[in-house]
């Protein structure tokens, strides 16, 4: 099924290519970001490779532990104003070895549920996999962008959905958001010692956050609850237990949704205590810096296609291209991006629509959404699997308000296909 997935998926996009309404562009990508035919292709090539001639080796899990680690223990030195890549090699506005900040976030929130995972689910080298995760949330916290936080979420939701199957788990799960909140603590404490050596804004969502008693008592009371495990061992948690704690779980996902849509309506301007001076919950084009206008527009370009465009779309990367050949559109856009050239929706399925059209949207989505959905089944078999479903379902929560760019989409074709292989040859 997932081949069948992939081969109409890279018929779409050739397809969408052919009608493209700009045949250059939609070849090699837009300029600085080359997400066009030839990548989208061949990546598709790239899993049916590795899905039939992977060897399945547990040392790929290793690497990319080790590089991922690299890469975020420099955004975190670069965050205190400590450059082990001299700024004079690149632009002083990227951190580490990636680029801005909404690059730095998109590769964190695909590689790192991997280590993550290792942590929660796996059985051993749970001290490397620990200082791994504490280096994660840290990076997190320094960089700066509220984004993370939905990565936070999505998170530690999905981890709970899958942990609460195993009573080990659990404990691993508990001793993880204590590991969170001693993160947070931890850049607290840095920036106290290192006066003004915190390079981003000091007011940001989170720092505030990380100096937040809320988040110190999460960290507190996950220590306790873990220990309380740990000191009272019984059997393992019934299946009753589970199913109840997924209604739980499903129920304070509505109500948050719910809430969020209420205290975000046009015109309700108080809403909760202190929600009137959060600028997440009042949408419109300034919403997000500037995302509400991006998703706006978006909208309104994709209301404007014809049929046969909004199925097949303006070609792949061709969003640019396509949007501001629409006057209205075009306007507004300049408006709250000035000469800066908008790219994508900021809105990873927006972007598609406007790109690949329905057709292609679709078999993207249901592509990872079935993967997604028969790892979490195959989970029970071998837990290595649940660490792919993480993967893709955080990437894809994280990406509602940002975009796919080559330092992280390629990660989803690796793992889409070195999840096939190991189904395909039963490797634990």
């Amino acid at each position: 099924m997932t081949d069948m997935f992939v081969i109409l998926y890279a018929t779409e996009i050739f397809i969408s290519y052919v009608f493209s309404c700009d045949r250059k562009e939609a070849f090699g990508g837009t300029q600085g970001w080359y997400m066009g035919l030839v990548l989208l292709l061949v990546l598709c090539a790239l899993y049916f490779y590795i899905s039939r001639l992977w060897s399945g080796s547990k040392g790929v899990w290793h690497a990319a532990v080790l590089t991922s680690g690299i890469v975020f223990l420099l955004g975190i030195l670069d965050r205190f104003s400590v450059y082990l890549v001299p700024l004079e090699t690149r632009n002083p506005a990227f951190i580490s070895t990636l680029g801005n900040i909404n690059w730095f976030c998109g590769y964190l929130s695909v590689t790192a549920p991997i280590g993550i995972s290792l942590f929660v689910f796996g059985s051993g080298k749970k001290k490397v996999y620990g200082v791994y995760a504490f280096f994660v949330f840290l990076a997190g916290f320094c960089q700066g962008g509220s984004s993370i936080f939905l990565f936070f979420g999505v998170l530690f939701y999905s981890l709970l959905w899958i942990a609460v199957k195993k009573r080990m788990w659990i404990e691993n799960y508990f001793l993880l958001l204590f590991l969170w909140s001693m993160s947070a603590g931890t850049m607290t404490a840095v920036q106290l010692i290192i006066k003004d050596g915190y390079n981003y804004d000091p007011d940001s969502f989170c720092v505030r956050a990380a100096g937040s008693p809320l988040t110190l008592l999460a960290g507190i009371g996950a220590l306790g609850i873990y220990v309380f495990l740990r000191i009272r061992k019984e059997g393992e948690i019934s299946s009753k237990m589970q199913g109840t704690v997924h209604k739980v779980m499903i129920l304070m996902l509505m109500a948050g949704i719910l809430g969020y849509l209420i205290l975000a309506m046009p015109g309700n301007k108080p809403g909760a205590p202190g929600a009137g001076r959060l600028e997440i919950f009042s949408f419109g084009e300034a919403w997000g810096n500037g995302r509400g206008a991006a998703i706006t527009g978006s909208i309104e370009a994709y209301r404007q296609m014809p049929f046969f465009r909004k199925l097949f779309g303006a070609g792949p990367d061709c969003f640019s291209v396509y949007v501001y050949s629409l006057e209205e559109v075009a306007q507004m856009l300049r408006a709250n991006f000035g000469s800066n050239r908008l790219t994508n929706a900021h809105n990873e399925l927006l972007t598609c629509l406007i790109n690949t059209g329905f057709a292609g949207t679709c078999l993207f989505a249901g592509t990872f959404a079935f993967f997604a959905g028969s790892c979490m089944r195959k989970g029970k078999e071998n837990p290595t699997f649940y660490l792919f479903a993480v993967c893709i379902i955080c990437y894809f929560v994280h990406n509602m308000v940002s975009f796919a760019q080559v330092l992280n989409f390629p990660y989803l074709f690796l793992l889409l296909g070195m999840g096939e292989n190991m189904k395909r040859n039963h490797k634990i």
